[in-house]
């Protein structure tokens, strides 16, 4: 399967050189990087395409890297953000990771963050119908980015692949070593993500009732999203 790296990328081309490419070298796929037309000077990189907006938020970004994904004929898209150093060692295990897609009932893999280090297993995959987050594998066909949704566009492909009874595959394998969600300057940073929050909440509950909300004060987006139904927990493989 071919699968393509989409990273999108706003107001952080430093990350470019001293995150994106060594972890990209190391992983040996084909990638690109999605910047904004205000920021195209900063970001005078290899593999970099620009937007056709500016300030339109990481839902319309991902949404043109679909469109990318889908018109250049690959079938996975691999969504990093632009901060992540590394995924574990994933290089060493992404020909097997690809090839798992070969079931046809998985539309994901998902990866836990650096600091839940016990979820670390020698096992490549442990768990179906973990929550997606942050960096994720994905059918292209089954990635349907919303441009009203950007600061929970994780939460929300999750929401439709099991709405959809797509499973996901938990590579607790590797662990997603990245800065801090919703920390520093650039990307989502740059929005008001609290009323963000808010508005996409109420698109996850208008595809299903059963979703809740829950307060996050110490959070920059202040609200969350919580998954109730049977269906979204996890399950031991």
């Amino acid at each position: 399967m071919k699968c393509l790296v989409c990273i999108p990328s706003k107001a952080r081309p430093n990350n470019i050189k001293k995150y994106v490419e060594p972890f990209m070298q190391r992983l040996g796929l084909d990638y690109i990087i999605f910047v904004e037309p205000q920021d195209a000077e900063q970001y005078k990189f290899d593999n970099v395409l620009v937007l056709d907006a500016n300030d339109k938020g990481l839902g319309y970004a991902t949404a043109f890297a679909k469109n990318y994904a889908e018109e250049n004929g690959y079938d996975l898209v691999f969504k990093i953000d632009d901060d992540t150093k590394a995924i574990g060692d994933i290089e060493k295990d992404i020909e097997r990771i690809i090839k798992a897609f070969e079931i046809q009932r998985v539309g994901a893999v998902v990866f836990p963050y650096a600091f839940e280090w016990y979820a670390k297993t020698e096992k490549l995959f442990t768990r179906s119908n973990k929550r997606i987050q942050t960096c994720y594998i994905i059918r292209t066909k089954l990635w349907r980015p919303n441009e009203s949704v950007s600061t929970f566009e994780d939460f929300y492909e999750f929401l439709l692949l099991r709405n959809d009874n797509y499973d996901t595959l938990y590579c607790s394998k590797h662990l997603i070593d990245c800065a801090p969600v919703g920390g520093g300057t650039g990307g989502l940073q740059v929005f008001d993500r609290s009323e963000m929050a808010l508005n996409e909440i109420n698109i996850f509950k208008s595809i299903d009732p059963t979703i809740k909300v829950i307060a996050k004060p110490d959070k920059s987006w202040k609200y969350e999203p919580k998954f109730t139904d049977k269906k979204y927990r996890s399950k031991k493989i």
